[in-house]
């Protein structure tokens, strides 16, 4: 097994253990069996800590960002005493929608891997979150190798937030201007 293969196996599986914790257990009246403000508040630390570990800034926490900005072509997150700092990769920010001062998604990407930050500060999670995110879905890498024999241009997407999934084929603008489509 090569590098690449050891780390999206790595990824993969913890990115499906916590989701299988995140799942809300139903009791038999239809009920969930956890508080959900808490939840989102440890699943956003969480997702947070997914992206300081694959993402890593050059200065500094994803829990601590207050916004994003897409200043030449290069990923910049700004703290709340007035620095910023770019990704430790650079190149591992790949495209966004939205304006580049004001972006309502991110693109990161790891090894052929996907990650997709919403920001929404009107959002459910992004009224409570410093930085406006409202979600942070990775591409689940093994469902999307199956899912692409049915349906070649679908992706398949997990919200490290709600532990929610989805497939769906996204469209965003390139760092460089061009289209992304995953």
């Amino acid at each position: 097994m090569n590098i690449q293969a050891a780390q999206h196996n790595l990824i993969d599986q913890s990115i499906y253990n916590f989701i299988k914790q995140v799942i809300p257990m139903t009791l038999s009246n239809g009920n969930t069996a956890i508080d959900q403000t808490n939840q989102t508040n440890n699943t956003m630390v969480y997702a947070k800590q997914i992206l300081d570990q694959y993402f890593p800034l050059s200065v500094g926490s994803h829990q601590d960002v207050c916004s994003y900005v897409i200043y030449y072509n290069q990923l910049l997150a700004f703290f709340a005493d007035g620095t910023q700092s770019g990704l430790e990769q650079p190149k591992q920010f790949v495209a966004l929608t939205g304006h580049k001062c004001e972006p309502t998604s991110l693109v990161l990407k790891n090894n052929g891997f996907h990650v997709e930050i919403s920001i929404d500060r009107r959002g459910v999670q992004g009224i409570e979150d410093l930085a406006g995110i409202d979600d942070v879905q990775v591409e689940a890498a093994l469902m999307t190798i199956v899912n692409s024999e049915q349906a070649p241009n679908k992706r398949s997407w997990s919200s490290l937030v709600t532990g929610q999934a989805g497939c769906s084929g996204k469209q965003f603008t390139a760092k460089d201007g061009s289209d992304y489509q995953l």
